[in-house]
């Protein structure tokens, strides 16, 4: 009889971590990184750039204090307006997910076709601390600041933009599609 557990893997909709706490009106041109400062205007996209540049005008250790896993909580207009380079920065540098009090469907269909997940949640500033932890569930919209044990909530993902954070983004969904490995 084997002893190994049978526990699933984590959910790719749930995400947890440590807060990076950001104000209003963070553009994903100049405040997640600095697009005019991008080799070729972003055109190469290579990640360790994008990475070390994330949040640099306005944190400049972030690169070196970011850990895998942390979330974005900031306020209104966060990534108003967008390249697609601000989502890859964000998950190039290992960030999880950013939770916001707004920002516009453009931002938002950008970080999931580069396989990063914005969550949309008045109050949210309001709600949680600079550096505690966070759990944000995509697939029920539920949202939890797990050092004070309140929970807010979000509209859930769509199952199929489930299916996209799940895949890694748009392109890495579409090839599973093409394979058949993926619903429409």
């Amino acid at each position: 009889m084997s002893s190994a557990s049978t526990s699933a893997a984590p959910s790719p909709a749930v995400r947890r971590g440590r807060v990076w706490k950001f104000g209003d009106w963070i553009s994903g041109d100049d405040g997640i990184v600095r697009f005019s400062e991008l080799r070729n205007f972003g055109d190469d996209h290579d990640p360790a750039d994008l990475a070390r540049r994330c949040f640099a005008g306005l944190v400049p250790d972030f690169a070196s204090r970011v850990r895998p896993g942390d979330i974005v909580v900031a306020g209104r207009g966060f990534g108003i307006p967008s390249h697609p380079p601000a989502p890859m920065a964000l998950r190039a540098a290992g960030i999880a997910a950013a939770v916001v009090e707004s920002t516009d469907s453009a931002f938002v269909r950008r970080s999931l076709n580069a396989g990063f997940p914005v969550a949309i949640c008045p109050g949210i500033t309001a709600a949680v601390e600079e550096g505690g932890e966070l759990e944000v569930d995509f697939a029920t919209g539920r949202v939890t600041d797990i050092d004070s044990g309140a929970v807010m909530t979000t509209k859930p993902f769509s199952p199929a933009m489930l299916e996209v954070l799940d895949s890694g983004g748009l392109v890495p969904y579409l090839e599973r599609y093409l394979a058949g490995e993926a619903r429409a």
